[in-house]
């Protein structure tokens, strides 16, 4: 019993480490951000299925993660890997629904440099009058 109170520490710590150090900024946050809240409170049978988890290549679990492709059947059954899925799921519904005002039509985005001044309301800076340098137009050659 007490050797596994003083490995369980070390085996929170471990699998900590490796869920924030991937070496993929990704998911170096979603995962490790997500270890840190559920890694005290996991058995050591769930973090044994953490490590499986860990194992996986980064390019992989991202797409997996993300929903951009199926996971393999071994992490389908895999109740630690299920949870930090619903968890990355639940991240990008909450930061990739933006609520629009009742009754608001859709807005076409500002096109960026190919709009010309006179569509942004401002006359644009052609237009603009002031300040500065001279007038190229007329005047000597």
């Amino acid at each position: 019993m007490a050797a596994q109170k003083t490995a369980q520490p070390r085996l929170v710590n471990r699998l900590l480490y490796r869920s924030r150090q991937r070496g993929f900024l990704e998911l170096d946050l979603l995962v490790g951000m997500w270890a840190e809240k559920e890694l005290p409170q996991m058995s050591v049978e769930q973090m044994r299925e953490f490590e499986v988890v860990l194992g996986q290549e980064n390019p992989d679990m991202f797409k997996w993660l993300t929903a951009q492709a199926e996971a393999p059947e071994e992490l389908r059954h895999n109740r630690t890997f299920a949870a930090l899925q619903a968890h990355v799921q639940a991240l990008r519904d909450r930061h990739h629904s933006v609520p629009r005002a009742a009754g608001e039509a859709p807005k076409e985005w500002v096109r960026g440099w190919s709009d010309s001044g006179k569509d942004l309301g401002s006359g644009g800076l052609a237009s603009s009058s002031g300040g500065g340098g001279g007038s190229r137009a007329g005047g000597s050659s």
